[in-house]
């Protein structure tokens, strides 16, 4: 009998990206939680795994068929990306798998943990968390299916297009909790580095208060950020830190502690210094300008585009 709590899932085509590595110690520096990793890229390079990690091997049409099996429309699922909408679901489709736990979550590959269960809440909620890259829901009959329930998105609408429509995250799943009257935790307490900057800078519409001159890092089995303020250096903790769309080299040299930086992941061996932040992780306003303007014209777009189509479909 498994007598963890949480089981945390991933599903991933194609190639794991370079840091694979790098995410799967810092897993495994969760024994508490298990993984469970679908999908149809090598393992072989990373066996053997850790304990609490367990990789089902499945092709991406393999898994569309599993997933268009548990609905009586035709759903649409072109292109690996559009598992963001469905993410909602894996309570219900996996549903066999993780029988066992008290709760079950999903998890980006985009990621490096940290401790997860120290910051996890005391208290008993339908819901923990509010965003794609980390969020857990009650393993219970009921809850595993809220994703259909009435107020918010329609799931058949969501499930019938292409267009991503971030049913995962706030417009989708904490929405229709909050319309429900269900219990969930919004705590925020990863670090979410924001697409708009060239340096590594927390999304602090979400996260905690960036500081100029600040860096991130991995240190045996702790996400930590050292920061420059009041003329000393301070250190703050995180659940663990989300990096999403971007290419990053490990340089970690195999090493347990490691700066996490636009440079790649780079070997710690030392205290961390005002020099060493200016190094790895200064500050780039020009280069931070041009990412923003690209990236604010992009979400326009496309949240206009959901507007449209969600009016279309609810009409």
């Amino acid at each position: 009998m498994n007598n963890k709590n949480i089981v945390l899932i991933s599903l991933y085509f194609g190639k794991y990206p370079d840091y694979f590595n790098l995410w799967l110690k810092s897993a495994s520096k969760n024994p508490d939680i298990d993984f469970f990793l679908y999908g149809d890229c090598n393992i072989d390079d990373f066996v053997p795994l850790p304990e609490n990690i367990k990789c089902f091997k499945i092709s991406f049409e393999d898994m569309k068929k599993k997933i268009q099996d548990k609905f009586d429309f035709e759903i649409v699922l072109d292109a690996p990306y559009k598992l963001c909408d469905y993410k909602p679901t894996y309570g219900y489709i996996f549903e066999d798998d993780i029988k066992e736990y008290k709760y079950w979550g999903h998890i980006d590959i985009d990621t490096i943990l940290g401790d997860l269960n120290k910051f996890l809440p005391d208290e008993d909620y339908m819901k923990i968390y509010r965003f794609g890259h980390l969020t857990l829901y009650k393993n219970t009959p009921e809850n595993n299916t809220r994703f259909m329930a009435g107020g918010g998105m329609n799931y058949k609408s969501v499930f019938k297009t292409s267009f991503n429509m971030i049913f995962d995250e706030l417009p989708g799943m904490s929405k229709k909790y909050k319309i429900l009257g269900l219990s969930q935790c919004d705590d925020a307490p990863f670090a979410d580095i924001a697409r708009r900057r060239k340096n590594f800078t927390l999304n602090n519409e979400i996260c905690r208060e960036n500081y100029k001159y600040q860096i991130f890092y991995y240190d045996n089995g702790k996400v930590l950020r050292d920061y420059f303020d009041n003329n000393e250096i301070k250190t703050d903790e995180f659940n663990y830190i989300h990096f999403s769309h971007r290419r990053m080299e490990d340089k970690s040299n195999g090493s347990n502690s490691f700066y996490i930086t636009r440079f790649g992941f780079i070997e710690k061996n030392s205290d961390t210094t005002l020099k060493t932040i200016k190094k790895l992780n200064a500050p780039t306003p020009i280069g931070n300008i041009f990412c923003s303007l690209n990236t604010q014209v992009i979400r326009r777009i496309k949240r206009v585009l959901r507007f449209l189509y969600t009016k279309i479909t609810n009409t």
